[in-house]
């Protein structure tokens, strides 16, 4: 066997395969790996009330007619979210999840030597996407209280800058960027740099004073909101995201998009899901409730808890976080520890249902004990 002189192009010599730790897996490999009957996975912010028992329902009924292609351009779906937040249907593109819209994104608008301005603690996928054609990102260090730093954001801006990030409620942190500074941190930016705002757990928030991108969009042509069927409508397997743009710039990204990106299945359910709003204001109240009921029990403890209006909790437990992690683990437990955002004694958690926070905490009083 001879070696393979193939190089791929320079850039993909500073990317990452992703390799999934402990957190990453799914349900059915923890339970093997750590040999326990039950394992309760709070590490990936997945919903714990599952999609909405329509959905389930087409999934089933559909699942006759995947031998078919379904409609490259995605237009009942698109139709019906276009409705759903009042704009036409020409705002709206299609993702195979949050993480390809902001892929999609950079592919459309970022070329080699361009910047992209990045909180330092956030999402890691537009650092990714920046990086995989050829840009640059540049990150900002957020505020002393983890929240991100709108004014250095804004300061780090240059005349290489194509491209601004917040994802908003936060992640890691769930922490929001109030309504009236988002507006005036998007006012003060020059209107040819791309501002993608990640709305992901937008509909987890209860503070009045959030402000979605949606509503700068009249005044900020240059605004492009993502969002997903992952979090609130219990669709993460499905892969399924979208954006909300001024029509010429989705006209753009249609242009990277693959006509098949968003799969059959996943359209069906989207749809089943946008007509069943009782249900998800129902899992956003028990997630309040919960979210709540955390936060205080984690401050109890001593632990100092990121003000979250997301699905998760962002903690700092005052010890590492990954021996701690590991002995929650052996429980059942599994959430997710803080080294991979350099801040070790930190942990991620999601906000489970009822009974399995009760288990949580069991849990905790059992460490307590020791």
């Amino acid at each position: 066997m001879t070696d393979i002189h193939i190089q791929p192009r320079p850039v993909v010599h500073q990317l990452r395969a992703f390799t999934p730790d402990l957190p990453d897996r799914t349900v059915g490999e923890l339970r093997r790996l750590l040999g326990l009957d039950e394992v309760i996975k709070l590490s990936f912010n997945e919903s714990p009330y599952g999609p909405s028992p329509r959905v389930v329902a087409a999934l089933q009924q559909a699942a006759r007619y995947v031998n078919f292609y379904y409609d490259p351009e995605g237009r009942e779906l698109r139709d019906k979210l276009a409705a759903h937040y009042g704009v036409g249907s020409d705002y709206i593109f299609l993702a195979n999840g949050a993480d390809e819209a902001i892929t999609l994104i950079a592919q459309a608008y970022l070329a080699p030597g361009d910047e992209a301005v990045i909180p330092a603690l956030t999402f890691g996928t537009c650092a990714f996407a920046t990086r995989l054609v050829g840009a640059q990102p540049v990150f900002v260090p957020v505020r002393q209280d983890l929240a991100i730093d709108l004014a250095a954001m804004a300061q780090a801006v240059t005349p290489r800058t194509k491209l601004v990030y917040l994802c908003n409620p936060n992640n890691p942190t769930g922490i929001m960027i109030d309504g009236s500074e988002l507006r005036r941190f998007v006012a003060g930016l020059p209107q040819h740099i791309i501002v993608l705002i990640d709305e992901a757990y937008a509909e987890f928030v209860t503070d009045p004073a959030y402000l979605s991108g949606m509503a700068l969009m009249p005044n900020h042509a240059n605004i492009v909101t993502v969002r997903t069927f992952s979090k609130i409508y219990g669709m993460a397997a499905l892969r399924l995201g979208y954006g909300i743009a001024r029509p010429e710039l989705v006209a753009m990204i249609n242009r990277v998009r693959n006509p098949f990106n968003v799969n059959f299945l996943a359209h069906v359910a989207a749809l089943a899901a946008l007509a069943d709003t009782d249900f998800h204001r129902l899992v956003a109240a028990r997630n309040a409730e919960q979210r709540q009921r955390l936060t205080e029990a984690f401050t109890e403890r001593g632990w100092q808890v990121c003000p979250s209006q997301t699905n998760f909790l962002f903690a700092d437990t005052g010890q590492d976080s990954a021996a701690f992690c590991l002995a929650l683990a052996r429980r059942g437990i599994i959430i997710r520890p803080g080294h991979g955002w350099q801040l070790p004694s930190f942990v991620r958690i999601t906000v489970g249902s009822p009974e399995q926070n009760d288990k949580l905490l069991a849990a905790l009083r059992e460490l307590n004990g020791q």
